[in-house]
């Protein structure tokens, strides 16, 4: 599937969401919602906003770019979005003109929800965007981490993060370093000017493409102690028991009974009510958070990020949900694994 064939695709999706909700086109103005419909264009220029730069108008047969001067060339030279059967429509960036359709649906509003839904499942081509991605990601965050030197603030190790996203083409949306004894009490640690010395953790959430890939890996330096060897244990095993369980026609509720039953069984009971557990992802770094009892449906061709934690300690990659299975999809192999075992199977999770 190409880029062309996956957006005829989707303009089917919304053209049976149109006739679902009586509606004569869609107008899409969330920056996730753009990019997932044009097979990848990056609409934002605010890395933090919620819409795009430009929006998409689609009818049950034609789909247009809504833009302005400023916009317009880019659209054309570099996303080549007339290529992929868009018409482009531009009015003024200090007079913008709205669509004027008189049925008139918004992803912000009727089908918000049926888009977030079908955004859920990737298609062939998204999920080869994905690993890609993913593997981007894995480097990127393994490279910043194998340049961490004792004497590094939080800050600067934050940075390599970012430069190293950057350098292969993606945003980290989200970056978190917590050093030494800030690993211990923060579990969304931000970044301060704390200068590591011999531990650390570093969370990434690494955009591209729309897409929203994470993982997380920690650093020591010297021998590491026992004790933090049995916490990447025990975290590890509760992580392996939650991507085995995360198999097409189970419920991410289903899924958390096993993360709890993996707490219970590492002698953390109550340490998932500390931290969510990740769940759904995709096009933001969770697309739906997994909760007791969530009646989320699990199927093929989708993106899920858990992150079981206890204090000092967190397990995280992306996998992509097979078949047959599953594929880590953030992990190259190069940094140091762990071999756990959960329901039988075999699962490498980082070290």
């Amino acid at each position: 599937m190409d880029r062309l064939q996956e957006v005829e695709h989707k303009h089917a999706q919304l053209r049976a969401l149109m006739e679902q909700h009586g509606a004569d086109a869609i107008w899409l103005r969330r920056a996730r919602n753009i990019a997932w419909f044009t097979a990848g264009a990056d609409p934002v220029i605010a890395a933090d906003g919620e819409n795009g730069a430009y929006s998409v108008l689609v009818t049950p047969d034609a789909r247009s770019i809504i833009t302005d001067p400023i916009e317009a060339p880019r659209i054309q030279a570099e996303d080549r979005i007339e290529d992929l059967g868009f018409t482009l429509t531009i009015s003024p960036w200090y007079q913008p003109v709205p669509p004027q359709t008189p049925h008139l649906a918004t992803d912000d509003g009727a089908v918000g929800d049926g888009i977030a839904t079908l955004r859920r499942t990737l298609t062939p081509s998204e999920q080869d965007r994905a690993r890609q991605i993913g593997r981007e990601t894995g480097e990127a965050i393994e490279e910043a981490a194998r340049a961490v030197r004792p004497g590094d603030t939080e800050y600067q190790i934050a940075a390599r993060i970012s430069a190293a996203c950057r350098a292969r083409g993606g945003l980290a949306i989200v970056t978190l370093v917590a050093a030494d004894v800030r690993t211990i009490h923060y579990r969304h640690a931000y970044a301060t000017n704390h200068v590591f010395e011999k531990y650390a953790m570093l969370v990434v959430c690494n955009r591209r493409c729309g897409l929203v890939i994470s993982a997380t890996r920690f650093v020591h330096v010297g021998e590491v102690p026992s004790g933090i060897i049995e916490k990447l244990h025990k975290v590890a095993a509760i992580d392996a028991a939650a991507i085995v369980g995360t198999r097409p026609g189970r419920t991410q509720g289903d899924v958390f009974a096993d993360i709890q039953a993996a707490y219970a069984a590492q002698g953390e009971a109550d340490q998932w009510q500390y931290h969510h557990q990740g769940g759904l992802a995709g096009y933001s770094p969770r697309e739906v958070v997994a909760t007791p009892g969530d009646p989320t449906m699990i199927g093929i061709g989708q993106l899920f990020a858990w992150n079981p934690s206890i204090p000092g300690c967190k397990s995280e990659d992306t996998i992509l949900t097979l078949e047959g299975g599953f594929e880590i999809i953030t992990q190259t192999d190069s940094y140091p694994l762990i071999e756990v075992t959960a329901a039988g199977q075999k699962v490498k999770r980082p070290a």
